[in-house]
């Protein structure tokens, strides 16, 4: 049966009204604005977003499925810690993909993508100066993705996407280890002259040490989660 165009143009505008909410809820967990153990009002979330309980209901099934939150009967939706073990094989699949795409971006990345990460690199420098960890966090992140999408591997990119959530989530739950800014900072100068050099080993070698100052991090943000 075909429809009128009025009646599939209302079901687009809903499926959008739908992930335009999850997008939003999902970003505020991940930005900590939900810390884990909230419980989220139904109610509340509605009058914050402007909307009805029928897409914010939908919007838990998918934040469910990541991880994010869980609903049960007498709670509701609840803001899930996370788990060391979780946390830590997200990790590992970050490593693999970040490690690949900086291969890829240096065989494959031009001229110009390649001075837009050293401009992002030189945003976070700011943040160092400004002591503002909130700022240097975000674009800290926004490097990282940056080298990701000069891969130029779609997929790889989809997935690092998803993944770096739950990596990004820990990182935001304690903004206070200003002591690291400087350290990632100068890691990240060496890994983008390596970028710019298309020296593949050293680049891959250096991101590797910067990876591993990441998961000393984690590891330590994590313990606030672990049982007494």
């Amino acid at each position: 049966m075909r429809y009128p165009a009025f009646m599939n143009d209302t079901r687009i505008q809903r499926s959008s009204l739908q992930s335009e909410v999850c997008n939003r809820l999902r970003q505020e967990i991940i930005d900590g604005v939900w810390r884990p153990g909230a419980r989220l009002q139904e109610r509340a979330l509605c009058e914050r977003y402007g909307i009805s309980r029928s897409p914010l209901r939908e919007s838990y099934q998918s934040l469910v499925a990541e991880g994010l939150i869980e609903v049960t009967p007498n709670r509701g939706a609840v803001v899930t810690a996370p788990t060391r073990e979780k946390t830590m094989q997200n990790f590992e699949l970050l490593r693999a993909l970040e490690l690949l795409a900086v291969r890829l971006a240096c065989r494959n990345a031009d001229e110009e993508t390649l001075g837009r990460i050293a401009g992002l690199d030189e945003d976070m420098r700011d943040t160092v100066a400004r002591n503002d960890i909130h700022d240097f966090l975000r674009l800290n992140n926004s490097v990282h993705r940056a080298i990701v999408l000069a891969s130029g591997n779609e997929p790889l990119a989809d997935v690092h996407l998803v993944t770096s959530r739950q990596i990004i989530r820990v990182q935001n739950l304690d903004r206070t280890v200003t002591h690291l800014a400087s350290e990632g900072m100068h890691q990240h100068d060496e890994i983008i002259a390596a970028l710019v050099a298309r020296d593949e080993a050293r680049a891959v070698r250096l991101f590797e040490e910067h990876l591993d100052t990441v998961e000393e991090n984690l590891r330590s943000r994590l313990r606030e989660f672990e049982p007494a």
